[in-house]
C-alpha cells in the first residue's frame, strides 16, 4: 500500500490530491494550517486517514518542529509539497522581513521536511518528492517576491535531485499555470471579482478556460511511479501553453 505525505492539504491542489488518493485507498499523512479547512478535509477522509490528518501552521518554527516529530518514524513512498503562495505580497520593492516570510512559506518548510524524510529513507526504499512550483519561476507575470521564491524552489529541487538520485530518491518540480479549486487564489478571485477573473482567462489563457486539478492527475500518476523516475531533476511545465514555454 502506497503511503503519501501531502503538505498544504487543506486547500487548492493539495486538497484535491488528498481527496483523490484517499479514494484510491492510499495511506495518507496530510497537513494544513486552517482549522476550518482541515476539519472539512478530515470529514472527507476514510477512518484510517482521518487519524493522520493534522492541523499545523508550519510557518511557525515550534509547530514545524512538532510536525517533524510526528512524522519522524514514518516512511513514505512519495512526498508532495503543495504548501505555498504569494501571501498577498505584491509590492515589487518587497522588504527583507516579507521576503523571508515568503521564502519560508514556499521553500524553507519543504526543505526542513525533506531533510527529515530523506534521512529516514536513505538506502531503504524508493522515495519520490514532488514540489509544486509555478510558471512564475520562469516567467515574469507574477509578483517579484513570489517569482523569486518559486525560482528558488525550482533550483533547490533540481540540485537536490542530483545529490540523491544514487540513493533511489527522485525529486521533481511541477510548474502549474493558472488553475482553480476550493480555497486557492483563482477560486477566491472568482468569488471576489468575476470581471477580473473572466478578463484574465480571456486575455492570458490560450485555451480560454482555466485548468482544473484533474488536469494534473496524469502527471502525478507518472511521477509517483517507476516510469517517472527518469525525469528526476526535471521541471514539468503544466499550463496548456499559458506561459508559451515548454521546459522539461
Amino acid at each position: 500500500m502506497k503511503k503519501f505525505l501531502i503538505t498544504g492539504a487543506s486547500s487548492g491542489l493539495g486538497l484535491y490530491l488528498s481527496r483523490h488518493f484517499n479514494k484510491l485507498n492510499y495511506d495518507l499523512v496530510t497537513v494544513g494550517r486552517s482549522s476550518n479547512n482541515v476539519r472539512e478535509l478530515k470529514n472527507s477522509l476514510n477512518k484510517k486517514n482521518k487519524k493522520n490528518c493534522f492541523k499545523y501552521d508550519l510557518i511557525n518554527t515550534k509547530q514545524l518542529n512538532s510536525f517533524k516529530n510526528k512524522i519522524r518514524k514514518m516512511k513514505f513512498d512519495s512526498v508532495i509539497h503543495c504548501m505555498g503562495g504569494g501571501l498577498g505580497m505584491h509590492d515589487p520593492l518587497i522588504n527583507q522581513k516579507n521576503l523571508v516570510k515568503l521564502f519560508n512559506f514556499n521553500v524553507s518548510i519543504a526543505v526542513e521536511i525533506n531533510n527529515e524524510v530523506i534521512s529516514k529513507n536513505l538506502r531503504n526504499k524508493k522515495l519520490r518528492i514532488i514540489h509544486i512550483g509555478s510558471v512564475a519561476s520562469i516567467e515574469t507575470g507574477a509578483s517579484v517576491g513570489y517569482s523569486l521564491v518559486k525560482a528558488s524552489l525550482l533550483s533547490y529541487s533540481k540540485t537536490l535531485a542530483r545529490y540523491f538520485v544514487k540513493d533511489n530518491i527522485f525529486v521533481h518540480c511541477i510548474l502549474p499555470g493558472a488553475f482553480e479549486y476550493d480555497g486557492n487564489s483563482f477560486e477566491r478571485l472568482k468569488k471576489k471579482n468575476k470581471k477580473v477573473y473572466r478578463k484574465y482567462i480571456k486575455s492570458k489563457l490560450p485555451l480560454q478556460k482555466i485548468s482544473k486539478p484533474e488536469d494534473f492527475l496524469g502527471i502525478f500518476e507518472l511521477l509517483t511511479s517507476d516510469k517517472g523516475d527518469i525525469l528526476s531533476g526535471s521541471s514539468v511545465t503544466t499550463d496548456f501553453t499559458e506561459s508559451n514555454s515548454f521546459r522539461i
